[in-house]
């Protein structure tokens, strides 16, 4: 696919092969179309990633190497509100940010620049970039963690303003407190302790880099959280067979939600999981199944059920697209790609359980787990049985699951003596 399949005006095909992007125009076209973008989508991108490079003309930039992260932000902040295509539909911001994205996606995978060139995070402060490459290389952090963080972190800092220096140095502890006491307010019962940790984090680092003269840590209250204080509770197996039930399998993306619920309820497997799956972890000939280890636990090799099975045979011959990704499962619509955000396949399982007018006590993915692991206990199975099934390295963390343990529970309680007048 070259640009003269999708233009016919030669104007406009001589403009869009102008340097600096103009000679990878082309391939850019081709590259667009293996991704799955529609006929109409390609020519729109093609013509916002024009715009692009006739801004970066008027600014001097006659190699695309010479590209960086200010060009882009000055591009989408200065320059989004002229941006309209010839019969004057204006495009959104959020649009716009795609097609800058797959420009960089394409010239880095041509080796043209480098995604460090570019990072993610190049548009945020130094001390901000200072403290995520602290959490990557010292502590080592995995990168839902580092965006987990960030998440937290972000919103104190847009407080500071700038300069952002001086705004930490300048941190108070009754801004501490304010900050924490409105940002865990109304918020769910895991998002106190994590703003705790990530907000501790960022001071223990200021403190040590100097840029804050004393220790504000002890500012922020402790959280206590009891261990095995909860009870798990999950989705029925009836409740599970009727959210199933109500998929459609007759599209690509029934086909899809349907292998990946089956599979939460089959297995009782974390979304993480599910995600990292990739196709060489389903052993055909051997009849198993691998879901690599999360959370400090332990991969989880089980046998693949023929309904299983069967599923992941529909979804990978009339459901998955064409792409050169080693994940199983990907996004249906284009630019397919693997599911990579945490929050993608509990929103998937929240439709499809809201779906079937479905009302389990949660509305994400680990209500299978906790489900799995229940049905286990009552079919009789031991904790160590279940510890592996799970992925759990400990047996302590399936000791919560005693608590669902009806039948022997039931043995438990002493007879209550009689009171007498």
């Amino acid at each position: 696919m070259i640009l003269e399949d999708f233009f016919r005006r030669p104007s406009a095909i001589a403009r869009y092969r102008l340097p600096p992007l103009g000679p990878l125009m082309d391939g850019f076209c081709g590259w667009l179309h293996a991704q799955g973008f529609t006929r109409d989508i390609t020519r729109r991108r093609i013509w916002q990633a024009s715009h692009f490079n006739q801004c970066l003309c008027r600014w001097g930039i006659r190699d695309c190497q010479n590209i960086h992260a200010s060009h882009i932000e000055q591009f989408i902040e200065r320059h989004l509100p002229h941006c309209r295509c010839r019969h004057g539909m204006r495009y959104g911001r959020r649009d716009i940010e795609s097609t800058i994205r797959s420009v960089i996606d394409y010239l880095s995978q041509q080796g043209v620049v480098t995604s460090a060139a570019l990072p993610t995070d190049a548009a945020f402060p130094f001390l901000l970039q200072h403290y995520l490459d602290y959490l990557r290389s010292e502590r080592n952090l995995a990168q839902s963690t580092i965006k987990a963080h960030r998440t937290c972190i972000v919103p104190l800092l847009d407080e500071l303003g700038e300069p952002l220096l001086e705004g930490i140095a300048r941190l108070s502890p009754e801004q501490v407190l304010d900050y924490f006491s409105r940002h865990t307010c109304n918020r769910p019962p895991s998002f106190p302790r994590q703003l705790q940790g990530s907000l501790r984090s960022l001071l223990r680092f200021c403190r040590q880099e100097g840029y804050l003269d004393r220790d504000l840590t002890g500012i922020i209250p402790p959280i206590h959280n009891y261990k095995l204080s909860g009870v798990p509770r999950g989705i029925s197996d009836k409740d599970a067979r009727k959210t199933l039930a109500g998929i459609d399998r007759t599209t690509s993306l029934g086909l899809r939600d349907f292998a990946i619920i089956l599979l939460f309820h089959t297995y009782g497997v974390r979304g993480s999981q599910v995600r990292a799956l990739r196709l060489q972890d389903i052993e055909w000939r051997d009849n198993r199944i691998r879901f690599p280890a999360t959370k400090g636990g332990k991969e989880v090799v089980v046998p693949l059920t023929d309904e299983v099975g069967n599923s992941l045979l529909d979804y990978l011959r009339h459901g998955r697209p064409t792409a050169p990704y080693p994940e199983v499962f990907l996004i249906t619509q284009a630019p397919c790609r693997p599911l990579r955000s945490p929050s993608a396949v509990s929103v998937l399982v929240a439709q499809r359980l809201r779906q079937a007018q479905v009302n389990p006590p949660r509305t994400g993915s680990h209500v299978f787990r906790h489900g799995f692991a229940t049905r286990m206990l009552q079919q009789g199975q031991s904790l160590k049985t279940i510890a592996d099934l799970l992925g759990h390295r400990h047996i302590n963390s399936t000791f919560i699951y005693t608590k669902v343990d009806l039948k022997t529970l039931h043995q438990l309680p002493l007879d209550w003596p009689e009171v007498q007048p």
